[in-house]
């Protein structure tokens, strides 16, 4: 999960307009200068040298030009994925601990240990991604495509519940979707709509064997009004996921026409996903007979 810092005013109040995706515009740029000039100033990276030095390696910057550019042009200059990785580097690399000469005793004092400096990179990191409406979040050290708090929620419920061992088939597929959604430079969307059913599938088949080969014959079997089975209206949820895992271009079959798969989609995708699984093994659990003592 993102550290837990609060969306400014102006981004609370913009509405559901699209996040900005594959590009970190102009004025994100800006913003990380700043925040390179502050952590100077606190002494939480060496010095503009340094910056200056991963800047230049990260773009490649031939050498008999290592001295004809500044960071800030640097920073303007760079590929927007290549600055992703900058910021990546300024967590990983760049960042150190902070401490001062006191010369009444002699000796150096620490203000800041490197693990204290690191938080407040990727505080200040998320923060700016934040400001600037972008499709990414900043955790764990990591840059990744950022889904919305519903989203995060029910993937770590699913999560927790697929680490029964003889769920691993469905968690392999749920890790996947996982990978391809949060891909930066590369998101794949329809594979994230494919792996997610995929998973949705491997668990319907492990918790009901008896239920048939398929998500639709499993789903068939366990539709009812009883405890332990799925209401009708319920089950077709699950019967138009999958449908869209075979009928969306470019997910199950060639020459598909039941619509493109946007990051939206894909993400809703992987959301009901998230959820069926969950329920899913509510219901199995229900199902269980229970062991007298």
């Amino acid at each position: 999960m993102a550290e837990d810092v609060i969306p400014p005013f102006s981004v609370r109040n913009r509405g559901a307009h699209a996040q900005i995706d594959n590009d970190f515009p102009e004025t994100a740029r800006t913003g990380l200068f700043y925040l390179l000039r502050r952590l100077v100033e606190k002494n939480y990276v060496a010095e503009w040298k340094e910056v200056h030095i991963e800047l230049q390696r990260i773009g490649r910057v031939k050498p008999e030009e290592f001295d004809n550019t500044s960071p800030q042009e640097l920073l303007f200059a760079l590929r927007w994925d290549k600055i992703l990785d900058f910021c990546e580097r300024i967590h990983s690399h760049l960042a150190q601990e902070a401490s001062h000469y006191n010369r009444q005793t002699e000796e150096w004092e620490l203000d800041a240990p490197r693990s204290e400096v690191q938080k407040y990179v990727a505080d200040e990191l998320q923060r700016l991604f934040l400001e600037e409406y972008l499709a990414f979040e900043f955790s764990n050290g990591r840059v990744r495509r950022r889904g919305r708090r519903h989203t995060a929620d029910q993937v770590s419920r699913a999560e927790l519940v697929l680490g029964e061992p003889r769920l691993s088939a469905a968690r392999a597929h749920f890790n996947k979707a996982l990978r391809y959604f949060g891909n930066v430079a590369q998101p794949d969307y329809e594979n994230v709509v494919k792996e997610a059913v995929c998973a949705t599938e491997a668990t319907a088949r492990v918790l009901f064997p008896e239920g048939g080969p398929t998500l639709g014959d499993v789903v068939k079997s366990i539709t009812g009004s009883e405890i332990g089975e799925l209401p009708k209206p319920i089950a077709k949820t699950f019967d138009g996921l999958y449908g869209f895992r075979n009928a969306g271009e470019g997910v199950g079959h060639g020459g598909a026409t039941g619509g493109a798969v946007t990051k939206e989609l894909a993400e809703y995708a992987l959301a009901v996903s998230a959820s069926q699984i969950i329920l899913l093994v509510d219901l199995a659990a229900a199902a269980e007979p229970e062991v007298p003592f």
